[in-house]
């Protein structure tokens, strides 16, 4: 490993042990590593990903976000490697952060006071970015993906994601058509955030969180995120929602920001636009279209049963939430 991880280009010694790799990350990689300078948390960018279009760039605006919202939230940004925050080697993408002790917190451990402090985080947020930034609307509209394409293939294949894909495209195409319709309003009214406030994007040290992984911070519909937020928190980790925790959530969050504009049925038509195209991606992945190595197919396909099964508890939790919100 030491031969991989360069730590003295990194900037930040050389390594005390061997790094350890941190469980977690589904696109790249994140290891521990101890020098005499510190404990660092380095992250090895997927460099397939790293070489499309536009991503590079990207990635080094969400870390322009991060350190902007991090005067005000616990937020936590990459250090400078040679004046900047991802750092190239042998074409190689690196990004080097300070170690923040603590763990995430899962649903069905998930509780209200957790909720309350994400609540307010996202809130703050949403307030400070109303008119901090100016947006661009450069970014891609909520694309149709061609579903269809990809059932000759599947459907001779005898293993559960293949299966289920079969079974749901009907409802992939009018749930994308929805999206897209939906999409159009929302980008409408959009603000900057992080947009991936997943619980294992937080790191909680008792009470004290820090937000992490800000690779897909940029433009988003503040009601949508809300929503997307509220799924991830109020998740009771058995298919359904924690009214309490769902309540607490929304109590911090109104405190800094109201929802009385919300369109619940346009937001929630969009609010399964992520899922999506998270699924998207990964059918290519198990297909084997873009990546070769067959530990990303095997990801893949692990994945697209679980965007699957996330898709369908969606529909259910949403009828729930508005239901809540009347």
């Amino acid at each position: 490993m030491k031969s991989q991880l360069n730590t003295n280009l990194l900037g930040i010694g050389e390594a005390l042990e061997e790094p350890v790799e941190i469980t977690g990350g589904l696109l790249h990689k994140m290891y521990r590593v101890c020098t005499a300078e510190g404990v660092f948390a380095v992250k090895v960018l997927n460099s397939e990903i790293m070489k499309r279009p536009g991503v590079l760039e990207n990635t080094i605006r969400s870390e322009k976000i991060a350190a902007f919202f991090s005067k005000k939230i616990p937020a936590v940004t990459a250090l400078e490697v040679n004046g900047e925050k991802v750092c190239t080697i042998d074409g190689k993408f690196y990004m080097v952060f300070p170690w923040v002790e603590g763990n995430s917190v899962f649903p069905p451990e998930i509780q209200e006071r957790h909720c309350a402090k994400i609540g307010e985080i996202l809130g703050i947020m949403h307030k400070l970015a109303e008119n901090a930034w100016q947006i661009k609307d450069t970014e891609e509209m909520m694309p149709m993906y061609k579903w269809e394409r990809y059932l000759p293939e599947i459907s001779v294949q005898d293993e559960t994601w293949a299966r289920e894909f079969c079974k749901i495209v009907p409802k992939l195409i009018l749930w994308n058509k929805s999206a897209c319709e939906a999409g159009n309003v929302l980008r409408k009214c959009r603000v900057i955030s992080h947009r991936d406030l997943d619980p294992k994007n937080v790191m909680w040290d008792g009470m004290n969180p820090y937000l992490i992984d800000w690779e897909a911070a940029g433009p988003v519909n503040p009601y949508q995120e809300f929503l997307e937020v509220a799924l991830y928190w109020a998740d009771d980790g058995r298919g359904s929602l924690n009214r309490e925790c769902f309540d607490a959530l929304l109590e911090a969050y109104t405190c800094c920001k109201d929802l009385k504009k919300a369109d619940w049925d346009i937001i929630s038509a969009g609010g399964c636009s992520g899922m999506l195209g998270w699924l998207a991606y990964n059918i290519k992945r198990a297909l084997g279209i873009e990546v070769a190595d067959d530990a990303e197919i095997l990801l893949g396909k692990q994945e697209v049963e679980k965007a699957i099964r996330e898709l369908n508890e969606y529909q259910e939790k949403i009828r729930l939430i508005q239901k809540w919100m009347e």
